[in-house]
């Protein structure tokens, strides 16, 4: 038995409907995820537009940062930033006896100290000192914080750590241990890098 459609005004309501519906049904399957798409793609490009703006607003500041780096290069340093000592042999000599209070106070013996020649970094000295040490694992990592943590500030380098052959029964065995201790003072006129020598006088008029 066929079922009758209404005819008349119920009929093109019935129709519109369903076209209603059919018209929802494409929009929920393919015209919302579409506008969400979009709605991402939007998302994206702005957090790109607002990331390059930023970027040319540092660009831009970057000549007023760096010369106030330079001016900031010409101020004198903290004092607790760097040795105290006229000359590369004073400098070395405060270093030392403080790498010594150190050992002594960590527990370490200090069984040999040597300085290295210092060099020139820019307004600064860098002064070394390479340093031997007999202790045991935590007295090395007791020695290494108050080091780190020192006033003025200082760096290690080539650490070098040996188990001692005949201490290796005992329960916290000694190690050989060196190591290089940096550090830097301001550099005065006189350890300024000598000017270039002046060219010869060949007695030739120009």
């Amino acid at each position: 038995m066929a079922l009758a459609l209404p005819e008349g005004a119920r009929g093109r309501v019935l129709a519109l409907g369903i076209a209603g519906i059919v018209l929802a049904s494409v929009w929920l399957a393919a015209g919302q995820p579409l506008l969400a798409a979009y709605a991402d793609r939007a998302d994206t490009l702005g957090r790109r537009a607002a990331l390059a703006t930023r970027m040319a607003d540092i660009a831009a500041s970057l000549p007023e940062l760096q010369r106030e780096a330079a001016a900031r290069s010409h101020d004198a340093p903290p004092a607790a930033a760097t040795l105290a000592g006229a000359s590369d042999a004073l400098a070395g000599a405060a270093l030392q006896s403080l790498i010594e209070g150190m050992s002594n106070s960590a527990g370490g013996h200090l069984s040999s100290t040597e300085a290295l020649p210092a060099e020139q970094v820019g307004a600064y000295r860098r002064v070394a000192l390479r340093v031997a040490v007999d202790a045991t694992w935590p007295v090395l990592v007791r020695l290494l914080q108050d080091i780190e943590r020192a006033t003025p500030r200082m760096f290690i380098d080539d650490l070098q750590i040996r188990a001692q052959p005949a201490a290796e029964k005992l329960r916290e065995p000694a190690l050989d241990i060196s190591f290089t201790v940096l550090a830097f003072r301001v550099a005065t006129t006189g350890n300024a890098p000598a000017p270039p020598a002046p060219a010869a006088d060949t007695g030739r008029a120009p």
